[in-house]
């Protein structure tokens, strides 16, 4: 079982958010669960045992997207060819994916899981395009977190032996917690721009976050060029502000702000410009709408699940001041219109379901949303003041229970500028799970505690 946000120790943060958040282990993992970092430390140990006398060094070919900020940008920027199809020949990068062989030492997964490879000290680190040299900072992870001393793959190399030891090498690589890599950072993108950017970081050049130091306070962190908005005691973050102020080009096709997208798949689905879309209709509630009532009116709304209003990437919803905020579980919001059709009022408990699956949580009634649609905003784990479900009769589900995502192929473009293909980067997005739900108030309200009661006598 995987430890709880407030039971191991990692980092959070991310570009919209101005602070970087610990998670501390304020307690103990309970009963047999780990941290993530112990649980893949774990699966790396076992495996490089079993693994000898199967899988020793062997060589892999990878195959990587066309990345974006890279040469691969305009591999076919005149139309797509497909070389399956013999429209064209297959060139690995241009009409074809990155092809590259990758050497897996099998044997020794848990000896380089636990340590700082070699490349960053030959090859350095980057992003978005631009890159920089890291020895320095490799020399002293080596310093903080010790060195590898076992003879080995990775003997002399720092250690990665902890989950702290593992924030420390992301926070000492990072130009967002190490004012040293932030000036190299800036100093490599105006190689590119022919300006000079250091200024927005020069300032906080000596200045190195530790993860003691931000688990003492959250500190605010450093401009970065892999972002496009400042950490500035004069201005809030604000995505584009160095596109601006500091003449960057915009990382699109014409170096400006696009509203009109030439790629022939964003033609061929209208795409062109932005334009308005109704919800997409999948159907998901005629096979289950009326079939399983318990006697209250059921109506159909809109679902939708945007970021989290009570805290997300830093302060989660299930701590105890955020639980006195808010309703102390899992809430949907709903207009006043619907929540009358329905005869629902606000704190009632409601039950969301399609044929994908069921929740359950109290209802917000408010004039702020619009009719025809409820949200839940997610990132609302089902592990507090999370009834049964009338539908399932399992415990009540998160926001995700009742969508499925459906892949778009104008979010699989590649080779062409800002539409260059990355996982969770360009695509897929959130809208993809658009979705339609039945609601309907809870008739019942059953904590299964009977259940867990008895299955507790059996095992005592």
């Amino acid at each position: 079982p995987t430890a709880t946000w407030y039971e191991k120790n990692d980092l959070n943060t991310s570009d919209m958010h101005p602070f970087i958040h610990p998670l501390s282990t304020a307690v103990d993992p309970a009963w047999q669960s780990k941290s993530d970092w112990d649980i893949y430390k774990g699966f790396a140990k076992k495996f490089s045992e079993v693994c000898v006398g199967h899988l020793g060094v062997e060589r892999e070919l990878v195959l990587t997207p066309l990345m974006h900020d890279s040469p691969a940008e305009l591999a076919q920027p005149f139309g797509v060819a497909d070389w399956k199809r013999g429209e064209c020949e297959l060139i690995p990068g241009k009409t074809a994916p990155q092809m590259t062989v990758v050497e897996r030492d099998y044997p020794n997964v848990y000896k380089r899981f636990t340590a700082v490879g070699p490349l960053l000290t030959k090859v350095g680190n980057g992003g978005k395009g631009i890159a920089w040299n890291t020895q320095d900072e490799v020399r002293q992870l080596g310093e903080l977190n010790g060195l590898v001393t076992d003879e080995g793959a990775t003997k002399g190399m720092p250690k990665i032996d902890t989950d702290i030891d593992a924030c420390e090498v992301v926070m000492m690589l990072a130009p967002e917690t190490n004012g040293q890599v932030a000036v190299k950072a800036w100093k490599a993108l105006g190689k590119q721009t022919g300006r000079d950017h250091e200024h927005l970081a020069i300032y906080r050049e000596d200045e190195k976050i530790r993860f003691r130091d931000i688990q003492a306070q959250p500190r605010k962190i450093i401009s970065s060029p892999t972002w496009s908005g400042l950490e500035s005691e004069k201005v809030s973050y604000n995505a584009g502000y160095t596109n601006v102020h500091e003449l960057i080009p915009w990382r699109t096709l014409t170096g400006r702000q696009q509203f009109y997208q030439d790629h022939p798949w964003m033609r061929a689905f209208g795409e062109g410009f932005v334009s308005y879309r109704p919800p997409v209709d999948l159907k998901t509630t005629a096979a289950i709408a009326g079939i399983k009532s318990n006697g209250n009116p059921e109506i159909q709304l809109n679902f939708i699940t945007p970021h989290q209003k009570w805290g997300i990437h830093s302060t989660y919803s299930d701590n105890l001041h955020m639980l006195t905020l808010n309703r102390g579980g899992p809430v949907i919001w709903l207009s006043e219109d619907d929540a009358k059709k329905a005869g629902i009022v606000d704190n009632d408990w409601v039950e969301l379901f399609n044929v994908n699956g069921a929740i359950t949580a109290r209802a917000v009634v408010s004039q702020r949303v619009n009719p025809g649609m409820v949200l839940m905003y997610h990132a609302q784990e089902k592990i507090i003041n999370t009834p049964g479900s009338e539908i399932t009769g399992a415990r009540g589900g998160i926001h995700n229970s009742v969508t499925r995502i459906v892949l778009k192929p104008t979010h699989m473009i590649g080779g062409y500028a800002q539409l260059s293909y990355g996982f969770n980067y360009y695509g897929t997005i959130g809208t993809n799970r658009d979705e339609f739900v039945v609601v309907r108030k809870m008739k019942r309200i059953d904590w299964l505690d009977g259940e867990a009661a008895a299955t507790d006598t059996a095992h005592a």
